[in-house]
């Protein structure tokens, strides 16, 4: 009697758990609050890298820095040109944006497209910024999940139009999609890694940019910085 009670209770307690699970997070909505958590922090660091990266002129090839809203950004982005690799300083504020090579003194204003990529200070901005990838996905599926510094991301695959990512990046097809993975943390929304594909430099061989974004809410300023003439 004890054998079959004992095996009774396990049965419904088996049902109980199974009943409490729920399942795979829907990706959609795991993208929506986001992009909610995004647009409402001041402040985030971010760290870029690549790989695959080819092309002639100037490309970018990584980098690190700050983006405060509504359009600030101060960083070091690295870049090749013509196969030598610099360390670009930039500042983007108030829709102008200024760049020191190491060979200058001081800041000079310039045009982000020169460098091989959009301006850095709309990264924040919900119409076109970062963010608003988030909702342009198509063919959404659940990722398996990953870490990072010990978090558990859910990740989101999907298809990007390349157009909208060319504004943030760059693109030498902006009529090819580019492949995205989202990494996010469940428990503060925060996306915390971005892994795009695509024909950034070359419409043939893709190369691939990994987005880190951390520091959410951090107290950063980014002013006009000191320039020449």
């Amino acid at each position: 009697m004890r054998a079959r009670l004992t095996s009774g209770l396990l049965a419904v307690a088996l049902i109980a758990i199974a009943g409490c699970g729920g399942g795979a997070p829907d990706p959609m909505s795991l993208l929506r609050k986001a992009k909610a958590t995004v647009d409402t922090t001041p402040a985030v660091h971010f760290h870029l890298t690549s790989s695959g990266v080819q092309g002639t002129g100037a490309v970018i090839t990584g980098g690190d820095g700050d983006a405060r809203r509504p359009d600030g950004f101060a960083g070091t982005l690295g870049v090749s040109v013509a196969g030598l690799m610099l360390g670009v300083q930039v500042v983007s504020v108030n829709g102008t944006f200024y760049a020191r090579l190491p060979t200058q003194n001081a800041f000079t204003r310039a045009d982000p497209a020169q460098y091989g990529f959009g301006d850095p200070g709309k990264l924040l901005d919900p119409d076109t910024g970062l963010s608003n990838l988030l909702l342009l996905c198509r063919s959404i599926s659940s990722g398996t999940g990953d870490r990072y510094n010990g978090e558990e991301l859910d990740e989101v695959n999907c298809s990007l139009p390349g157009a909208a990512v060319a504004k943030l990046l760059t693109s030498a097809d902006p009529a090819q999609p580019v492949t995205a993975t989202f990494g996010i943390d469940p428990n503060s929304d925060q996306m915390r890694r971005v892994v795009l594909t695509g024909p950034f430099f070359s419409r043939t061989n893709p190369s691939t940019f990994t987005l880190i974004l951390d520091n959410y809410g951090e107290n950063v300023t980014v002013t006009q910085p000191p320039t020449t003439g």
